[in-house]
């Protein structure tokens, strides 16, 4: 299988397409809720009141929202225009935290001066839409923060996105084959539009994340599944929260989540 390169058009133009659905995929079920608030609660832990944070793929500015609410003052920026729209209404009511919106490209941050932001956020899987550039991202999430401030980040799960949506392979493999919809995919991390209805990215495990994360000037300090005991379980019960928090935790669980969230300290 030929590797597949990364096409900041296509993505632009497929969350232009998403619009507010990129606002409402956090309350779709009890997963995705679980996730949201797997992201909250490492904001809550890292992020520091008047520290300038870079929001980075920021969409329609849910996590904006939380980043202003701790008292943070925000750069807003996202690939797709329609996003930002989205970003200056959803985030109205938290103007004075917001320093600016801009149209960016994770892979060219030179707007930015080396360490000029206390902390980076990185949520949502932007690192994932640059497929094979990961390296060339990473290099620039860290470059534009200080020395030990932290870049926040998440990457979509292989493991666990297969966990998830288990139950669509059958008709994907009646479809486009065995290879193409399950073994090609295992094999590369790579998933490919035409089978996830133009949705371009690449899955991680949490070994081909620490891999990327070891190459540069940075440790982890916080590494956590997005969503675990929730992942497609419909009868969830909002009492097992706090459970389902610290079992996103565990090293065994990392790879078990739709998302691998990841906190890395520059150094």
């Amino acid at each position: 299988m030929e590797g597949i390169t990364y096409d900041p058009w296509h993505v632009a133009r497929f969350f232009d397409a998403c619009g507010e659905r990129e606002w409402e995929r956090f309350d779709a079920s009890p997963m995705d809720r679980v996730n949201l608030e797997v992201h909250l609660r490492l904001l809550r832990e890292f992020i520091r009141p008047g520290g300038r944070v870079l929001d980075a793929g920021a969409g329609p500015g849910r996590f904006t929202l939380e980043l202003a609410r701790l008292g943070a003052t925000v750069v807003a920026g996202d690939i797709s225009p329609r996003q930002l729209e989205l970003h200056a209404e959803r985030t109205a009511e938290v103007e004075d935290s917001i320093e600016a919106r801009e149209l960016l490209d994770i892979l060219d941050l030179s707007g930015f001066d080396d360490a000029s932001f206390d902390a980076v956020v990185c949520y949502g899987g932007p690192l994932s839409y640059v497929l094979g550039e990961a390296d060339q991202a990473l290099g620039e999430l860290l470059r534009v923060t200080k020395p030990g401030g932290y870049v926040l980040l998440s990457v979509m799960s292989l493991l666990g996105a297969a966990r998830a949506f288990f139950s669509a392979f059958p008709e994907l493999i009646e479809e486009f084959g065995w290879e193409r919809a399950v073994a090609d995919i295992f094999a590369t991390g790579d998933l490919l539009g035409d089978i996830n209805r133009g949705h371009v990215c690449r899955l991680y495990r949490w070994s081909d994340l620490e891999r990327l994360i070891s190459a540069h000037p940075c440790r982890v300090v916080a590494a956590s599944a997005s969503n675990f005991l929730s992942v497609t379980n419909e009868s969830w019960d909002d009492r097992f929260l706090e459970l389902e928090i610290e079992a996103c935790r565990e090293p065994g669980a990392l790879d078990g989540g739709t998302h691998i969230v990841a906190v890395v300290e520059r150094v």
